[in-house]
């Protein structure tokens, strides 16, 4: 059944009207007809099953059929990382994250960055084209840029990886849905990663290999869930 991003709803609406980009999509792309049966997402649990009554390819309407909430994961993958200078890369992480279970996903603004805006409304499609794949129900919280001081001093407990010698604890022994923070492709600064360690964070040895921005932050999605 084909899904479709409709913010929108909420588990008491009876009809509903598609986006122009999500009726394109589903009248032209799709070529879904009046009479069919579809699903719409809100991102925040509610699944609706509904039934084309108008297949406008820009103003879709549909309705209801049945209304499912669905319960929040009962784990939180909250993953800060800093924004790569080619942006294919993080919305790639995004993407495989999402499908994976992530809950939000905060960037954060480094002494190292090598970028420093993110186009959150394309982040946003990317993350909810992923929702709608991967068959969930909850759309990852996406939080902009924000200071990595910042970050820390408010943040009472998280994992960090870095590249700097000194003791870390194995993935493996990750026990905590806590955030992990990830960063740059010039790392963090000596400073900020002092400033982790003297808060209380938990330094990770996510690999023997020196990984990419997006490539740990991934490892960190899978050391979080498994």
């Amino acid at each position: 059944m084909a899904s479709f991003f409709a913010p929108e709803i909420i588990l008491e609406s009876q009809a509903y009207t598609l986006s122009e980009e999500e009726s394109k999509h589903c009248v032209r792309v799709l070529r879904k007809k009046k009479g069919d049966v579809l699903e719409l997402l809100n991102g925040k649990g509610v699944q609706l099953k509904a039934r084309i009554i108008d297949d406008n390819p820009k103003k879709c309407s549909v309705e209801v059929l049945e209304a499912i909430l669905h319960p929040e994961a009962s784990t939180e993958i909250h993953i800060a990382v800093a924004p790569t200078k080619n942006m294919d890369r993080i919305e790639w992480f995004l993407e495989k994250a999402t499908e994976l279970g992530l809950t939000k996903l905060t960037f954060l603004k480094c002494a190292n960055n090598e970028r420093n805006n993110v186009n959150l409304e394309r982040i946003h499609k990317i993350a909810v084209a992923a929702m709608k794949q991967s068959k969930r129900f909850y759309l990852p919280e996406i939080e902009d840029l924000k200071s990595v001081t910042a970050f820390i001093n408010e943040t009472p407990k998280a994992y960090i990886g870095h590249c700097y010698e000194g003791e870390k604890a194995p993935l493996k022994s990750m026990n905590e849905f806590i955030p992990f923070l990830i960063g740059p492709e010039g790392d963090f600064s000596e400073t900020e990663v002092k400033l982790a360690l003297e808060k209380g964070f938990i330094p990770i040895n996510l690999s023997e290999n020196r990984l990419r921005t997006e490539t740990a932050a991934l490892t960190a999605v899978f050391g979080l869930i498994y």
